[in-house]
């Protein structure tokens, strides 16, 4: 069905506080795209630092696909 099953995305939880979901609504209206992309690179953004991982030019961010 899919060329490469772990590729499917999985849906998860987060529990916000009303000024936590306040910035991200504010940042996705802000760059036009949906609230879980910008959960989603901010998350993967954070993961990649913490274990050291460099991408840089191989994952377009949320501004650069807004532009």
């Amino acid at each position: 069905m899919y060329q490469d099953p772990k590729r499917v995305r999985t849906k998860s939880t987060v529990y916000l506080d009303q000024y936590e979901a306040d910035v991200i609504t504010a940042l996705a209206n802000y760059l036009g795209v949906p609230k879980a992309e910008v959960m989603r690179q901010m998350l993967m953004k954070e993961a990649r630092d913490v274990l050291g991982i460099d991408l840089v030019g191989l994952d377009a961010t949320v501004a650069q696909q807004a532009s």
